[in-house]
């Protein structure tokens, strides 16, 4: 071979090396048109490898070739001779978006950039017609001088992952590996999905979500959780983190089926996404909900019969007309059975059949049951009939639970929705408290008494809201002020920002701030747990116990999942927020809590949806600042005949 010819194509200068290929600049004399040539040369490939080398190179060559889109760099043809086997194809005028990134670049955080959009789009493309990359990574996104995202190298990286080769590539893109390839897993559309999650967090955070060498790397990739984007990049929201988190998920059946899905989520949840026009949903006919004759001689659970008796409440399938007013729109078509129902209704998801079978087994004599085995067949079946509470767990390989109670909420905001949860997903916990979405979290494996007591409370919890929103009017005289346990910088911030739209006490400690809650009225108490004296948690416990109108928002840099799920569950924090501290999301969660305290104000049924989870032991902190509320008195003094 001439030293300025591979194949037909006239050599004219090399553009790069990787591992076993070397990439030249080359032109089509008979057409004038550039391209690059990738050539493994077989010199440099053992003996007994060569044959299967080559027959793979070939192989995925081709399948790479019958892709045709503007986001897939072009596969012009393969070719073969005894020194060497190349592949032509597209020449990207530009730069690989890892260059961009390494000299600094990064989009404005005011739209979905257009490369993130281009690196989908392909990855869409091509698992349509079952070409999965399986080394998706900033190296092979080329970015041309108009702008335009190119995904080269499709279908041909898994011959550098010959034996040969294997730990220099190891080396070379472990930041963009999925869980499943360092357990020498099948890759397939999931993996490339993982790998762009990676570059797109990159992307949008200027920094990869795992970090380190070695071993090291590999057991953060393998079993810890990523970082929230919006940690490191504020003007992100939550929602941004809930779909990054899934695109990552550590097991392939918890990610997007799709890059598609993957896609529209990310359009749903980027800052400036317009809502998306809802979809009519088709004229069902429900089959009539069948009572059996022992529901007669049934107790309701708790303080259920007592409660709905007191308020006068109708049943829920009465009640869904007049509390469900932001799903008319996606549900006005369908029939709803109007029949009144003799006990409460619980719908239970989860993906395995065994599971739901057994908790209808278990709360079939005193609920009303329904089951479903995944998201989709669950929102059905919400369009169709209402339900006071919905139990979902949280791994079900098409949607996770927390993006069902979301889009539970959605359909029905009365029902009273609780998580079954048997990992620590912090990202999904904290947008799901920020969004309102859980009232409790059950940990897995759950027990039957916990579960019984939870049920019986969210029941109860159901039927307030049921009496709140028959009597709510418009929207409520916002009041009370705020109390801010919090460095001196930041309570400085929230009241600059404020503006004088509500009141903002400071305390510097507990007791301080007990003081001012026991003769102030307090809507709402911001508490820094990094830098409180004594026990916060304490304090927010108690408090949920002893003022549960008043609405708490916690602040941590705290990475621990189940410190706030015990938040969640026994202080009902209504917000979380990590730190770095975004000053504008405090003071629009700051206004939110003391709209939620005017409402609860305004409708005391409300105070049941802010019951919190008794502890079953109490700490030193717990009995000390119980016993300080005691000693107050002042505004406490009307509320301690609750507990």
């Amino acid at each position: 071979m001439s030293s300025a010819r591979i194949g037909r194509y006239e050599v004219t200068g090399e553009l790069g090396r990787g591992g076993m290929a070397v990439v030249y600049r080359g032109i089509d004399p008979v057409i004038q048109r550039p391209a690059a040539i990738k050539v493994v040369r077989k010199a440099d490939i053992p003996a007994q490898e060569i044959a299967l080398v080559s027959e793979r190179f070939k192989r995925e060559a081709q399948a790479a070739g019958s892709l045709h889109h503007p986001n897939i760099v072009a596969i012009y043809e393969y070719g073969e001779d005894e020194e060497q086997a190349w592949i032509a194809m597209e020449l990207v005028d530009g730069k690989s978006l890892r260059d961009h990134l390494l000299e600094g670049w990064r989009p404005e955080i005011t739209s979905l950039p257009l490369v993130i959009e281009d690196l989908l789009e392909a990855l869409d493309y091509s698992h349509a017609r079952g070409v999965v990359h399986r080394d998706v990574k900033p190296g092979n996104v080329l970015v041309s001088n108009m702008g335009d995202a190119k995904i080269s190298d499709f279908g041909i990286a898994r011959i550098e992952r010959s034996e040969m080769t294997q730990t220099g590539e190891v080396l070379g893109t472990p930041y963009y590996m999925a869980p499943e390839q360092f357990d020498g897993q099948p890759a397939d559309e999931r993996t490339d999905i993982y790998a762009a999650g990676v570059i797109i967090y990159e992307v949008l955070c200027g920094r990869r979500p795992f970090n380190g060498q070695g071993g090291n790397l590999m057991r953060q990739i393998l079993d810890t959780p990523p970082e929230p984007a919006s940690t490191f990049e504020p003007k992100l929201p939550v929602s941004i983190d809930m779909v990054l988190g899934r695109a990552m998920a550590k097991k392939p059946a918890n990610r997007y089926r799709s890059a598609r899905e993957f896609l529209e989520a990310l359009r749903k949840a980027f800052p400036g996404a317009s809502a998306p026009v809802p979809t009519p949903t088709p004229t069902i006919t429900p089959t009539p909900a069948i009572t059996p004759a022992s529901t007669q001689s049934v107790k309701l659970p708790g303080n259920v019969g007592a409660l709905r008796k007191a308020l006068g409440t109708a049943p829920a399938g009465a009640a869904r007309a007049g509390t469900a007013p932001a799903a008319a729109d996606t549900t006005a078509s369908v029939s709803r059975p109007a029949a009144a129902l003799k006990r409460p209704r619980v719908l239970f998801v989860d993906d395995e059949e065994r599971v739901v079978n057994a908790l209808k087994s278990l709360f079939r004599e005193v609920f009303e049951i329904e089951t479903a085995t995944s998201g989709a067949q669950a929102l059905e079946i919400l369009r169709l009939r209402s339900f006071h509470v919905l139990v979902s767990d949280q791994r079900m390989p098409e949607m996770l639970g927390v993006e069902l109670l979301r889009e539970a909420k959605a359909i029905a905001p009365g029902m009273v929705r609780i998580l079954l949860t048997g990992y620590s997903d912090l990202a999904a916990i904290v947008a799901s408290v920020n969004d309102s979405e859980v009232f409790r979290f059950v940990s897995k494996p759950w027990q039957e008494e916990d579960l019984r007591s939870t049920l019986a409370e969210a029941a109860d919890v159901a039927i307030a809201l049921e009496a709140a929103a028959a009597r709510a009017g418009g929207p409520p005289k916002l009041r009370g002020a705020a109390l801010m346990m919090a460095d001196v910088a930041t309570v400085r911030g929230a009241r600059e920002l404020a503006q004088g739209a509500f009141m903002l006490h400071e305390a510097a400690d507990i007791e301080q701030a007990l003081e001012i809650l026991s003769r102030e009225e307090i809507g709402a108490l911001v508490c820094d747990l990094d830098t409180a004296v004594g026990d916060p948690s304490a304090l927010l416990r108690a408090l949920k116990r002893h003022s549960p109108q008043t609405q708490l928002i916690a602040v941590s840099v705290a990475s621990d999942s189940e410190t706030i799920i015990g938040l969640i569950n026994e202080a009902r924090i209504y917000r979380f927020l990590k730190k770095p501290l975004n000053l504008s999301l405090l003071q629009a969660a700051i206004t939110a809590a003391l709209a939620r305290y005017s409402r609860v104000a305004d409708l005391p049924a409300l105070l049941r949806a802010e019951s919190a989870k008794k502890r079953k032991s109490q700490s030193d902190a717990d009995t000390t600042i119980v016993g300080r509320i005691r000693s107050l008195g002042g505004r406490f003094a009307s509320l301690l005949g609750r507990n």
